[in-house]
């Protein structure tokens, strides 16, 4: 499976709140006690999974290296740490 980092993006700016909220309810179903939510890396991978409508195993499966960029995609997303944003901050 390939990941459009480009559908990733457009999908992760059209979740809402109430997505956030089920795909917590969802990782904390599977046992995740994780204080903030937003820094696990399950719930990145699960949010991810939401964003481009497929199966959070679809994104389980890829080889690591596209998987741990599919998580860091998510975790710049939500925190602005991505270079782009910083540059354009400091203009």
């Amino acid at each position: 499976m390939e990941i459009d980092f480009e559908k990733l993006d457009v999908g992760l700016n059209n979740l809402r709140g109430f997505d956030f909220e089920a795909v917590s309810k969802e990782e904390r179903a599977t046992g995740n006690t994780s204080v903030l939510m937003a820094t696990d890396e399950k719930f990145q991978i699960r949010l991810a999974a939401r964003a481009l409508g497929i199966n959070v195993n679809d994104i389980r499966e890829l080889p690591l290296k596209t998987f741990v960029k599919v998580q860091q995609r998510v975790f710049n997303f939500l925190f602005g740490t991505s270079g782009e944003e910083t540059i354009a901050q400091d203009k």
